[in-house]
């Protein structure tokens, strides 16, 4: 039988200072309770909390027949929140759902409360909320989960799984103007105690920082060992997947657009009927065409260059790589949020975000 003895553990740069295996369960009723109540508490609307409280430490030992044996710990936390107001037959749901790199100091460093304040308060104000007209606009979007439309219908199409089967809108355009100039996109692993940063992918790769768009011009995909080979590209540290019962391939990490010089209030001034998709939600995408269509959860009228009443059923539509030369304006409020992305690898950790940005038409529907 092989016998393989563990390898070097990689130096860690997401330091873990409470494990959250030493806690146990205790701490975790009390703050389930507590995001309820705080939730309740808000409005007798109020019809339903959902909430959960998840720590994950996986154990990775790769070793390969070059030579390669190294190890690591990864440990993870995240919380999320969900309220879903009511009235009549009406009902809307908003929600929270952060997750770090981290141990149990994450969730001491969350204000719970808050956190469920935000939901309620987001499910009501949109359950009140008026429709939509559907049609072509201008549309500022939000910050942070706002990312998920680049993930989805950009992100997935540069990674090499897609480029090497031909798959992707994006293959043998390395070089190329793709995007507006304003828009310089990235995919790092590396950031300290962020939800989809690694130490080395599952290939035993060291992670790194890749630049995928750099003024709108195409600099490069992310690469696992069989893609990068195929597609003649070098190694990102991109091969992912969610334990050994899969075969590691190409998936995102951290993937975001990087800051911008834009003021969000010049973007909403510039915009004469438009819409501002404040926060985004969930929604489904074509990665060999980069189709997609996302739901808007918190969403305004923009109406003569400012920002109107709140407004509800708004789906944004499209393509990826025909959003991005229109992406005109991108702001400096960076914000990144956490997620999970289910692929041929498993479903692994990743984050999504982006500052706010101005998208110059896109086809809105409504109700």
């Amino acid at each position: 039988s092989l016998q393989i003895s563990s390898g070097p553990r990689a130096e860690s740069v997401h330091p873990i200072l409470k494990a959250p295996a030493k806690f146990g369960q205790g701490p975790k009723l009390a703050w389930l309770k507590g995001l309820d109540q705080s939730a309740r508490a808000r409005s007798s609307k109020i019809k339903q909390v959902g909430a959960s409280v998840m720590d994950e430490t996986q154990n990775v030992l790769i070793a390969n027949s070059e030579g390669l044996c190294i190890e690591d710990q990864r440990i993870r936390c995240r919380l999320s929140v969900s309220v879903t107001a009511g009235d009549g037959d009406q009902l809307f749901t908003g929600g929270e759902s952060p997750g770090a790199m981290q141990g149990m100091e994450f969730f001491e460093s969350l204000n719970f409360e808050e956190l469920a304040h935000k939901a309620s308060d987001r499910a009501l104000l949109m359950l009140d909320a008026g429709y939509i007209e559907g049609k072509c606009m201008p549309v500022v979007i939000g910050s942070g989960f706002g990312g998920v439309i680049f993930h989805e219908a950009c992100g997935h199409p540069l990674e090499t799984e897609s480029v090497r089967k031909k798959a992707s809108p994006f293959c043998d355009k390395i070089g190329q103007q793709i995007a507006h100039s304003a828009v310089t996109a990235i995919d790092d692993g590396t950031l300290p105690g962020v939800w989809g940063s690694i130490q080395f992918d599952d290939e035993g790769t060291p992670t790194e920082k890749t630049t995928l768009i750099e003024n709108g011009v195409l600099k490069d995909y992310l690469s696992d060992r069989l893609g990068a080979s195929e597609v003649g590209r070098r190694r990102t540290g991109s091969a992912r997947r969610e334990s050994f019962h899969y075969v590691p391939v190409s998936r995102m990490r951290n993937t975001y657009i990087d800051k911008g010089q834009d003021k969000v209030e010049d973007m909403v001034s510039s915009i004469p009927d438009g819409l501002y998709a404040k926060v985004m939600g969930g929604g489904s995408v074509n990665p060999a065409t980069g189709e997609f269509n996302f739901a808007v959860q918190e969403g305004y009228e923009i109406k003569n260059g400012k920002i109107g009443k709140p407004v509800r059923g708004a789906t944004l539509i499209g393509k990826g790589h025909e959003i991005l030369p229109k992406i005109s304006m991108v702001s400096d409020d960076l914000v990144m949020a956490a997620g999970m992305c289910g692929a041929s690898s498993g479903s692994v950790p990743v984050t999504v975000g982006q500052p706010t940005i101005k998208v110059d038409d896109i086809l809105v529907g409504g109700r």
